[in-house]
């Protein structure tokens, strides 16, 4: 559904993809700091959750 201006609204699972991708990266200076390899698994999981949640939500297609 496009909206006045000629965009389409993002969508619920694109802003949680956003999110996810924004908290892993939060958590991997945490992990860099802290020389902590269970934050490094918590980061790269959770950045492959935030892609396939950002694919599955056609999140490039939102833009234009």
């Amino acid at each position: 559904m496009a909206s006045s201006g000629g965009h389409h609204k993002a969508n619920t699972g694109s802003w949680a993809a956003v999110f996810l991708i924004i908290a892993a990266f939060s958590v991997g200076v945490f992990a860099l700091v802290l020389h902590s390899v269970p934050l490094w698994i918590v980061t790269g999981a959770s950045l492959v959750i935030g892609l396939i949640a950002a694919a599955a939500s056609r999140i490039m297609e939102q833009a234009y």
